[in-house]
């Protein structure tokens, strides 16, 4: 009789915890909202950047983006200081900036600005247009299989950020990549 006890008391242990690490995470995960801010058109959102560049006494001390909201959107909480979700309240739009620093060879690093999508998931390419808004340069992109799906790669000094808008049109989703970069500036975090 001992022995059974012994056997049968660590299976029930773990068949217990077996359960409430399967059943847990999704009861909580239902109970959270997404949180969500309201942010008013022309707001300024300021992200910083993860990269080398200021940490490591670079030339271009800026390490971090300002840019303003494109219209009336909410702003999703990710948890991550370099990078801002928006989203419209129609539901329709959605735009997401993400920054790095220490960009020293654009040519180089514009494809790698890539690399956070496609480990997403996310189908993305460059279509071989330029972007040349306010303090940022570089390349548009697509993101094919996303309705109204566009994208841009820039930098501005060592400071790189990539723009994607998913929404309506391809067209309106240029326009709100624009609308970011036109009114972005690298600064000092």
């Amino acid at each position: 009789m001992v022995r059974l006890v012994h056997s049968v008391v660590p299976a029930i242990g773990a068949v217990g915890a077996l359960a409430v690490a399967l059943v847990v995470p999704p009861l909580l995960s239902s109970a959270v909202p997404v949180r969500e801010t309201e942010v008013a058109a022309g707001t300024s959102i300021k992200i910083i950047a993860t990269g080398i560049g200021a940490v490591h006494g670079a030339a271009n001390p800026a390490n971090a983006m300002v840019f303003r909201a494109p219209e009336q959107m909410r702003r999703r909480a990710t948890g991550d200081e370099s990078i801002a979700v928006l989203t419209s309240d129609s539901g329709d739009q959605r735009v997401s900036v993400s920054v790095v620093d220490g960009i020293t060879d654009f040519a180089t690093a514009a494809p790698r600005m890539l690399l956070p999508l496609r480990a997403a998931g996310v189908t993305v390419r460059f279509d071989g247009g330029a972007v040349d808004v306010g303090d940022f340069h570089g390349l548009t992109c697509v993101l094919p299989d996303t309705t109204g799906g566009v994208c841009a790669v820039a930098s501005s000094g060592d400071v790189g950020v990539t723009v994607t808008a998913t929404g309506t049109t391809r067209e309106a989703g240029l326009r709100m990549v624009a609308d970011v970069l036109n009114s972005s500036k690298a600064v000092e975090a």
